[in-house]
């Protein structure tokens, strides 16, 4: 979960998934509206995973993410 405070993050410009086959290969897959897009040069998939750990670095821990919600649900 993102904390509401950051307006800009690497998750806004869409959504996005990487893979990793049992190869070791890595593949990366992004969704912008209807348009879809298997990613398998290296350098893409990479910056796919640099652009994953910047939103986790950013993102609320498990427990932030808990007292977020409670605090939302008991403002409802």
């Amino acid at each position: 979960m993102m904390p509401s405070d950051h307006d800009d993050h690497a998750g806004l410009t869409g959504g996005f998934r990487v893979f990793k086959l049992r190869s070791g290969t890595s593949l990366g897959y992004t969704e912008v509206l209807h348009i879809t897009r298997l990613i398998s040069e290296p350098r893409e998939v990479q910056f796919l995973e640099m652009q994953y750990g910047s939103i986790r670095a950013q993102a609320l821990t498990p427990r932030e993410s808990l007292a977020f919600i409670e605090k939302v649900l008991g403002e409802t």
